[in-house]
């Protein structure tokens, strides 16, 4: 059987691209017996996912290994947050906030701007054994809400808003959630390509 390392120790991603792949033995880089955090200084998701799958690769050789980055980009900020999505809010309001205080302040920060606009984007790296390079992205446009609305999922849910279904990720049910998420649509094509 095929394997691929993800460069993550997160269960629940190791779960779901175990269950969308025939074929491949899905473990994490801790089951790989890799422990390195390598420095995400790319200047795009998927310069930041490819230094990942690098740093995997200068130890493992002869595995499938993928990484992924994502965060969104707020069109009236210039693409801000953007690689410093996980970075930015903690750097300014210190590194025990919590997600509702991450998102206050991506609301503080566009303020009574009319152009909320947002993309949330997710970038996978595969790395295949003979040393081929993909790259896949999924991408969803939406609007940053002007106040938190919903308590279902997590992270930046309650405040990504959705015009055409009037609502946020955070309201929406799981099934709903679904059509709208970058992560699954840049695995979708993954999965197109690894089971082609």
């Amino acid at each position: 059987m095929k394997r691929i390392v993800m460069a993550t120790n997160n269960k629940g991603k190791i779960e779901e691209l175990s269950k969308m792949l025939n074929g491949f033995e899905v473990i994490s880089q801790k089951a790989a017996g890799i422990d390195i955090d390598p420095e995400e200084n790319g200047k795009s998701f998927i310069e930041n996912a490819i230094i990942k799958a690098e740093a995997i690769r200068g130890i493992v050789t002869d595995s499938f290994i993928l990484a992924e980055d994502s965060g969104i980009m707020i069109d009236a900020l210039d693409g801000y947050p953007g690689v410093m999505t996980k970075r930015a809010a903690l750097e300014e309001l210190g590194k025990n906030i919590s997600n509702e205080q991450r998102n206050e302040y991506y609301i503080k920060k566009l303020g009574d701007n009319t152009n909320r606009k947002v993309v949330w984007e997710t970038a996978i790296c595969l790395l295949e054994p003979n040393g081929q390079r993909k790259e896949f992205i999924g991408q969803v446009i939406g609007e940053i809400a002007l106040s938190p609305m919903g308590e279902g999922g997590f992270g930046f849910d309650p405040i990504f808003y959705i015009p055409e279904k009037n609502k946020t990720l955070g309201q929406m049910t799981f099934e709903e959630k679904e059509k709208y998420s970058a992560r699954k649509r840049a695995v979708e094509k993954l999965v197109d390509y690894l089971n082609s």
